[in-house]
């Protein structure tokens, strides 16, 4: 055996290169952990690069800021809440329709803080907002409390006096405000009973008294049904998405 052919045989075997699709997915997944769990100034590429075990040029071949990354976290967190959203669909009677779709977009602001407070602090105040794929998401997800009311409205359940522009406005704006306390680290809510007297406020309010109303809803055991189809969803989604790192 000559020299040369020792050396070679003493060096370390080369490590499989990862495929790109699946390095840009464990990039993806370990920004949307962190900025979960944090502020979006408190995440850097470089601790982002660290995690994923590569260097932190690598991270900017496919995204182009720290800014752009992070928006595509939030369009890949923002389908995965809609297609959770979707399934209202199965939820039977306007009023629990209304409750799962307030309740479920509570909790998701609940849960994701850091994911939250970067939609609304970092990219619903740019200029450019109303370009961006994210915002079209945005106005598919709330799009849903429109589609329930309008049912309504066209079966006489309830009166036409008000547009279902103004109620998807009414909806999200009192979510926003009321979990922005949280959002600030300032205080809790209790989801279950914001999303009942949000869905209160919003069926009575529109209910055609000419119709025969619905009962009083929910009852704790179909909260906890709801909130159990909620926590289905979401792990088959999150399952889906670790499959595809």
């Amino acid at each position: 055996m000559t020299q040369d052919q020792s050396v070679a045989t003493d060096l370390p075997p080369r490590k499989s290169r990862m495929p790109q699709k699946q390095r840009v997915s464990m990039i993806l997944s370990v920004a949307r952990r962190m900025l979960a769990e944090r502020d979006y100034n408190a995440v850097s590429v470089a601790e982002i690069a660290a995690e994923c075990g590569i260097v932190e040029g690598t991270i900017y071949r496919f995204f182009k800021s720290k800014r752009d990354l992070m928006l595509r976290v939030a369009e890949d967190w923002m389908g995965q809440e809609y297609r959770i959203r979707a399934a209202y669909a199965h939820v039977t009677g306007t009023r629990e329709r209304i409750y799962y779709l307030i309740h479920s977009a509570l909790r998701t602001t609940y849960d994701f803080p850091g994911l939250s407070r970067f939609l609304l602090t970092e990219v619903r105040p740019d200029p450019g907002y109303r370009k961006m794929r994210i915002y079209k998401l945005n106005r598919t997800y709330t799009s849903a409390i429109r589609e329930v009311c309008q049912e309504a409205i066209a079966s006489g359940e309830f009166h036409d006096r008000i547009s279902t522009r103004l109620i998807r406005s009414v909806v999200f704006g009192a979510m926003e405000h009321e979990t922005w306390g949280h959002l600030r680290g300032e205080g809790r809510i209790v989801v279950t009973d914001v999303a009942r007297e949000l869905t209160d406020l919003i069926y009575e309010g529109m209910r055609n008294r000419n119709a025969p109303p619905q009962g009083a809803l929910p009852l704790p055991e179909r909260v906890e049904r709801i909130e159990a189809r909620l926590a289905r969803l979401e792990a088959a989604l999150t399952r889906d998405h670790d499959q595809k790192i």
